[in-house]
């Protein structure tokens, strides 16, 4: 009797387990820190997902500054999501 594959989409290689809560908060509390050392200012944050901001250049004759927006987070597969946003004028 041959033997039977117990994963054969995935030619024998078992489903790596999703990571739990805790670890996509810890792993994005890590990419935060990251992003903030890199000199982003944060938005907004949730617990695996936050709005980052860059610096924008300070514009000469306007009192407005441009910065980029992101969205970054952890998915439930524990990858890195990073989503551009529209850019937000704010004033000085």
């Amino acid at each position: 009797m041959a033997a039977v594959d117990p994963h054969p989409d995935r030619n024998g290689i078992p489903p790596i387990p999703a990571p739990t809560v805790t670890d996509r908060r810890e792993k994005f509390a890590q990419l935060l820190t990251a992003k903030v050392e890199q000199g982003y200012d944060v938005e907004s944050q949730g617990d695996t997902e936050a709005v980052i901001v860059t610096r924008g250049r300070r514009r000469r004759f306007r009192s407005t500054e441009v910065g980029n927006r992101q969205l970054i987070g952890i998915d439930e597969e524990g990858r890195v999501t990073t989503h551009a946003l529209e850019r937000r004028e704010r004033s000085a």
